[in-house]
């Protein structure tokens, strides 16, 4: 339910923080165009759902008529009052969405100035053949062509709406979707790296635009494997929506594509390396997009002893002494080969002691084999 005040009330800028303050102007010309049109509505607090889209549904009509080119701009203006105040929620959920409230990165009126340009002191007509918008002077009836970049963004959002169509999307979450895919904001979000694709869309829909000088050929290797099968999977699952992290049957299947190639990699770290190749396609895709990349400050400022501290959550951006980062190299090595040989040695065991257990069937010889076999995988791993 919704009031119908909403149709000649317009959410404008500045908004503050103080919810308790009007922030929005009241169109007199809407108000009586409102009235004129809905008659036995006006004196009604709530709108019902089925008067509410009635309402829209006429609204919208006349709006894309192209008999009364006035009456048309009027019922754009009651529509473009309404349509603002969803801009502002609209506005108000982004940073929850992507719980920056806590991290202090921005408010949600910051966005507000990107999307939320209409004063509603202007009528406006459009053309919908060419999505043009024009200013309409009530006077002499005259049209004035706005200039590309300078569009209102609530007009544009009732140009691209359709209640006739067969999904029977509302207005509401019409431009709900919309304001969280307009441009301006995107571009906005994406200066701190939020509203990217996820790693696993990354990787699944990466073109075939060249990578030899963004890729050692190795990451470029299992980037192959990996939409070999999970691409594959997509298709024949009829998968639709954000890419999901690879399943444990899809990890081995693409372990032993990369094992073809001599790449042999755990299941773990199979998955650390496809996020890190994730993240520099995420810095490309964002430098391709917006004109910069995603920048990580290497310190973190503490307000009680008013000092700086090395940033926790991001240790490799600091710089490493040239020692410490072939000891961890080497220790890695290290640790790659040694659970190589201890699957290796314990495959072994396993294979000749099933042989050699079938043919026992004495419980006591059973015991001493088991202990015998638990003795040697020990010296193994020790040597």
């Amino acid at each position: 339910m919704t009031s119908p005040t909403k149709y000649w009330q317009m959410q404008i800028l500045p908004i503050g923080e103080d919810v308790k303050l009007k922030h929005y102007r009241e169109i007199s010309k809407a108000k009586d165009f409102f009235k004129r049109q809905f008659p036995e509505l006006i004196g009604k607090c709530i709108l019902s759902k089925d008067e509410n889209q009635q309402v829209q549904t006429i609204l919208w009509k006349l709006f894309h008529s192209t008999d009364d080119i006035y009456q048309s701009a009027m019922a754009g203006l009651c529509l473009r009052c309404y349509v603002s105040h969803r801009i502002l929620i609209s506005c108000k959920l982004i940073p929850h969405i992507y719980n920056v409230n806590a991290e202090n990165l921005f408010n949600y009126t910051d966005l507000l100035s990107l999307v939320l340009n209409d004063d509603g002191k202007t009528l406006i007509i459009i053309d919908t053949k060419t999505k043009t918008q024009y200013k309409l002077n009530h006077h002499d009836g005259k049209m004035q062509a706005i200039a590309k970049g300078g569009e209102f963004f609530s007009v544009d959002i009732l140009r691209r709406f359709n209640p006739d169509l067969g999904h029977k999307e509302s207005l509401d979450n019409w431009t709900t979707r919309l304001t969280r895919q307009n441009e301006n904001i995107k571009s906005f979000l994406w200066g701190f790296g939020l509203a990217t694709p996820s790693d696993w869309g990354l990787l699944c829909k990466l073109g075939p635009r060249s990578l030899s000088q963004l890729l050692p050929m190795e990451d470029q290797e299992i980037i192959k494997a990996f939409q070999t099968v999970y691409q594959r999977d997509r298709l024949k699952n009829q998968q639709k929506g954000r890419c999901l992290e690879p399943t444990p049957n899809q990890l081995q299947e693409i372990l032993k594509l990369l094992q073809k190639i001599n790449l042999n990699f755990s299941p773990q770290q199979l998955i650390v390396r496809l996020k890190y190749i994730a993240e520099i396609l995420r810095q490309d895709w964002l430098y391709r997009k917006s004109g910069y990349i995603k920048t990580v400050s290497t310190e973190v400022y503490n307000n009680p002893t008013n000092d700086y501290f090395d940033n926790p959550k991001l240790p490799y951006y600091i710089d490493s002494n040239p020692e410490d980062v072939e000891l961890a190299k080497l220790q890695e090595t290290c640790q790659h080969l040694f659970e190589q040989t201890l699957y290796q040695i314990v495959e072994e065991v396993i294979q000749q002691r099933v042989q050699e257990l079938q043919k026992v069937k004495d419980i006591k010889i059973l015991l001493n084999y088991f202990l015998k076999d638990y003795d040697f995988i020990t010296k193994k791993i020790s040597h």
